[in-house]
């Protein structure tokens, strides 16, 4: 608060605030949306194992983006540090968290191409994973 005060005064104003709340609701909108949307087939662990229940979901949400759940935690996490003015946590949520999404995504796809084979790579192609500069499980050289 100290270094935010001092040098970045600027941050200290409603629409920063407002901004920062509309990344939380917007971010926590998508993630809850997302959540549903996928109903049994969404978890909170990659699966590692096909449940007989698991569908590849690609329709609402879902056709906007492959990972709508991590994107909105994504922003809902920067949100959260932008709305308390704190510049320096914002960068390093936003670092954190891209890190860990970056690995995760990658372990996933992985999974789910294995699991649904061509549909997964057709909704590669089609949709875009959300999260800037992640490129997701790699595309098999034809």
């Amino acid at each position: 608060a100290i270094v935010s005060f001092t040098f970045l005064p600027w941050m200290k104003v409603k629409p920063v605030y407002f901004a920062g709340l509309a990344c939380i609701i917007g971010g926590e909108m998508l993630r809850k949306t997302s959540m549903y949307q996928a109903s049994v087939s969404f978890t909170h662990e990659v699966q590692f194992i096909r449940r007989p229940e698991h569908v590849l979901v690609t329709t609402g949400v879902y056709a906007l983006v492959r990972h709508p759940s991590y994107v909105g935690w994504f922003w809902w996490s920067i949100g959260t540090q932008v709305m308390l003015c704190n510049p320096i946590c914002a960068v390093a949520f936003a670092l954190a968290s891209w890190n860990f999404f970056n690995k995760r995504i990658q372990v996933e796809e992985q999974m789910l191409v294995h699991f649904f084979g061509l549909e997964y790579r057709h909704y590669q192609r089609r949709v875009r994973i959300g999260l800037p500069f992640i490129s997701g499980f790699p595309e098999i050289e034809q």
